[in-house]
């Protein structure tokens, strides 16, 4: 009778683990996706700035678009990018730790696929929505 209630207890201890780490597991996912799309938002700001930058050097007939600004602009878009790779990392690691809480052996069939280039994606995308490769 013992060893029944002990298997329940240790079953309800594993479960409230679970929940508690779940939960901090989904707010700290929420807290780095959030640092993701205003990473990308930057991103595609600098782009922009960055074509029109060259849009008014080229309408003003320059032929050599050198310039320290363009350089500036593609650096900084290149430590946004790195930045959003780190952030995806990241959320990989958490997903990592979940499964071994959870004992799943890493199965993110119903959560996130990856694609090359770092971007997840939901699991039923069949194409990346940022660099278009197929998944």
């Amino acid at each position: 009778m013992a060893d029944i209630f002990g298997k329940i207890t240790s079953g309800i201890n594993k479960g409230v683990a679970t929940v508690g780490t779940g939960s901090k597991a989904m707010i700290e996912k929420a807290r780095i996706k959030t640092i993701i799309k205003n990473l990308e938002t930057e991103k595609a700001n600098l782009a922009e700035l960055l074509g029109m930058n060259v849009y008014e050097k080229y309408s003003q007939g320059e032929e050599k678009l050198e310039d320290k600004s363009i350089e500036n602009f593609i650096l900084e878009i290149g430590k946004r990018l790195e930045s959003i790779a780190e952030q995806q990392a990241e959320l990989r690691r958490i997903d990592d730790e979940m499964n071994q809480v959870t004992g799943n052996k890493g199965n993110t069939s119903n959560t996130e696929k990856t694609c090359v280039c770092g971007n997840s994606m939901p699991s039923g995308a069949k194409f990346c929505t940022k660099c278009g490769n197929s998944l």
